[in-house]
């Protein structure tokens, strides 16, 4: 791919920032090609472009952190927790901001017809959550629900990973997407004081949320890599599960902190 040998993965982890503009590149591809290849269904095959298009790029720098793992096993490096993932945590959340960059520039910027057509279905969930919250529903009641579903999508962000070690690029690039189509519905409207509003009521907690599908992913797609190289209940391969329950579990967290902070704060 010509976007691979302009931003090969060694230069994104020495320069992570690229991943912002190799991300929003990606992004707005696929939300074209895919509008011509099928205008209706366009919404989903864009972010399925998007981690094909990625998946190279993230599947090595996913090896890579799993290599790290079995040198930390073999006594090769000492490296904390964080140390060893806290850059992979920062690539996937510098790849959101791409995509989120690319949907809102393009949803700001193109015909209301167009943004219509290639971003339908989610649109319809945007209406379907805002219906939700538009509902005499408060407190515990609500808290549930919202919990309830950000942890199936965390969970499905680590299986997808676990399965295809690059699958939760398509679970952030569709709420990349649908948060950008959100805000940026205010801003073609004119409501400015509401954007500025809900711009500012939501950033406690969508970071944290956010947070918790790249964990996910992270640890579904470094356990997936330490499947594939390790020789199971190793050393090398022990690390790599331990800190991918870690990872998980940091998510679980996430989760409900992001659910707290949502409803109460």
């Amino acid at each position: 791919m010509v976007l691979e040998s302009i931003f090969p993965a060694k230069k994104i982890e020495n320069k992570p920032v690229d991943m912002i503009l190799l991300s929003t590149i990606v992004s707005f591809v696929s939300v074209f090609a895919a509008s011509w290849i099928y205008p209706s269904g366009a919404g989903i095959i864009s972010p399925m472009l998007v981690t094909i298009a990625m998946t190279p790029v993230v599947y090595r720098i996913l090896m890579h952190e799993e290599e790290i793992e079995a040198a930390e096993a073999e006594k090769k490096i000492d490296m904390n927790f964080w140390q060893r993932h806290g850059e992979v945590v920062w690539l996937f959340a510098l790849f959101f901001i791409g995509n989120f960059i690319s949907i809102f520039f393009i949803s700001l910027v193109f015909p209301q017809q167009f943004v219509e057509q290639a971003f339908a279905q989610q649109l319809a969930d945007i209406a379907a959550v805002s219906a939700i919250s538009g509902a005499a529903i408060t407190g515990t009641s609500l808290l549930k629900p919202i919990i309830e579903n950000n942890l199936r999508v965390m969970l499905f962000a680590f299986a997808l990973s676990f399965l295809f070690a690059t699958g939760a690029l398509f679970i952030l690039s569709w709420n990349a997407s649908i948060l950008a189509l959100f805000l940026a519905g205010f801003l073609r409207q004119g409501l400015y004081s509401e954007f500025a509003t809900t711009t500012a009521g939501i950033m406690p907690h969508v970071p944290i949320e956010m947070l918790a599908y790249f964990l996910a992913g992270i640890a579904g797609g470094m356990l997936s890599a330490g499947v594939i190289r390790e020789k199971f209940m190793s050393p090398e391969f022990n690390l790599v599960l331990r800190d991918s329950l870690l990872l998980l579990g940091l998510g679980l967290l996430s989760i409900f902190i992001g659910g707290i902070v949502e409803v109460y704060l």
